[in-house]
């Protein structure tokens, strides 16, 4: 009798902040992979879109030049990788924060562009820019989500 084949019935999940600029990838190496090689400057609309807020303060919040951007985008390049990390960055602090509040957009919108004394003073979008700071938000909402004050 021939053995049975394994087959999975579960689909993996995203990784957080994939899902946000678009992105069908399901391990944090291809993330990584696809961050070094330069992110579509595409992504940036998207998140903007998602964040209900204007390209020019992703650009901003990311600290992404727009002249870079507009070059980039006009001849077809990607992202340099260290804005593609930043732009990813903010997109898992936003998917979080969605996750947080179950789905409810216009209330991680404002959790993510209210300044935050656990952060500082800062707002999480703003803080979320550097590794640590984006570890940091979403951190911060999974204790939250524990009923840890925060």
């Amino acid at each position: 009798m021939p053995a049975k084949r394994f087959v999975p019935h579960r689909r993996l999940e995203p990784v957080p902040g994939a899902h946000i600029l678009g992105l069908r990838l399901t391990d944090e190496f291809a993330i990584a992979d696809r961050v070094r090689k330069g992110l579509s400057p595409s992504v940036v609309t998207r998140l903007a879109k998602a964040l209900a807020l204007p390209d020019k303060q992703v650009l901003m919040v990311g600290g992404i030049p727009e002249s870079s951007f507009h070059a980039r985008k006009r001849d077809g390049r990607p992202l340099s990788p260290e804005h593609s990390s930043r732009i990813y960055r903010l997109a898992k602090a936003s998917e979080a924060a969605e996750a947080y509040f179950e789905g409810n957009k216009e209330a991680a919108h404002r959790w993510l562009t209210s300044p935050k004394v656990a952060l500082g003073g800062e707002t999480p979008l703003a803080f979320a820019v550097t590794p640590e700071g984006s570890d940091y938000v979403v951190r911060l909402l999974e204790r939250m989500s524990h009923g840890v004050v925060s």
